[in-house]
């Protein structure tokens, strides 16, 4: 794939084709900078190791998906559902995930620095030795226990 717009085709043609050209082509560099997803279904997508920057999945089904070392800085995915998702070491400074449900997910290692959590459904969810720098979490749901090794330095947390 030589473009953003071949990747974003492909997405929206099946997760299953998209999947399996990943896994025929480890080596190639998924580029979907500033990609419009919004409202797609599009879930046990791997998008591991992808250029996510300023991508936009808002309300998109993303259940189980991959985005582990993924570089989603800035990336919109407002009202997502998320669930089981993975997140290790992935990079999502200053990204959006208002509302979105990440029961389960695995975040261990994610750099999400000013991230805003608010209203997020994290229950179950394991963030060990996340960056949640200057994150928002307010109103967001959330279990003590999964948050080992999280720098919380400046965040903003419900009381």
């Amino acid at each position: 794939m030589s473009s953003r717009d071949e990747w974003v085709a492909l997405l929206r043609e099946s997760v299953e084709r998209f999947n399996a050209y990943r896994a025929d082509h480890p080596d190639e560099a998924v580029d979907l900078f500033e990609a419009e997803l919004s409202r797609c279904s599009l879930p046990r997508a791997n998008f591991q190791g992808a250029d996510l920057r300023r991508s936009r999945f808002e309300g998109c089904d993303l259940t189980g998906a991959c985005f582990d070392g993924a570089r989603m800085d800035y990336a919109n995915l407002r009202a997502a559902r998320l669930p089981g998702a993975t997140f290790r070491r992935a990079s999502m400074a200053g990204g959006i995930l208002y509302g979105a449900d990440l029961r389960s997910a695995v975040l261990d290692g994610a750099s999400l620095r000013r991230v805003d959590l608010c209203d997020a459904d994290l229950r179950g969810a394991s963030l060990q030795g996340a960056d949640l720098t200057e994150a928002d979490l307010r109103w967001a749901r959330y279990e003590v226990a999964g948050f080992a090794g999280v720098d919380f330095t400046g965040a903003r947390l419900r009381t």
